[in-house]
């Protein structure tokens, strides 16, 4: 647990820094990003509280441990037993997209277009987080924790809550 703790913030800072690159190269390709969809619930005063604390629970608690197991302790695993002669990363380089590619599918192209580098590098940090461990609670750590910092400053500054 040690790990998930000591390279969070270097993962959160890596993967929030991609995300303002990603925003600034959808603006430049003139792409208008919505607000993602827990910025609309959370900033709408009509949006009742228990509803808020429903999808504060979905995307901080439920979403970590339901896509690691899917991703890191199911996919994650069956290709690195396949592809073992290849090595850890192309295992955590291919899981990775498809990690990103799942999170498209809410968006248009400005979502993509915004959100596949961060994502697919979250992605590879908890693979990477996952190996170095042997333990997938790890890695539901590292994305508990990003999730509630992404919460957090989606709830405090609205307005940097592009995906």
């Amino acid at each position: 647990m040690k790990f998930a703790f000591k390279w969070f913030p270097a993962i959160a800072l890596v993967a929030l820094g991609l995300a303002w690159l990603s925003g600034q190269v959808c603006s430049l390709l003139g792409y208008e990003v919505p607000p993602q969809d827990l910025v609309k619930i959370f900033t709408n005063p009509d949006v009742h509280w228990t509803v808020k604390a429903k999808c504060a629970i979905g995307a901080v608690i439920v979403c970590p441990v339901v896509e690691e197991l899917v991703f890191r302790g199911g996919l994650f695993k069956l290709v690195c037993r396949r592809w073992l002669k290849f090595g850890f990363w192309p295992a955590a380089l291919g899981t990775s997209v498809l990690f990103a590619a799942a999170h498209y599918f809410a968006g248009g192209v400005a979502t993509l277009v915004a959100t596949f580098l961060p994502l697919a590098f979250l992605g590879a940090a908890f693979a990477w987080t996952y190996e170095k461990t042997g333990k997938l609670h790890a890695a539901m750590t590292v994305h508990f924790l990003f999730n509630l910092l992404n919460m957090a400053l989606c709830l405090c500054f609205p307005e940097l809550g592009q995906p």
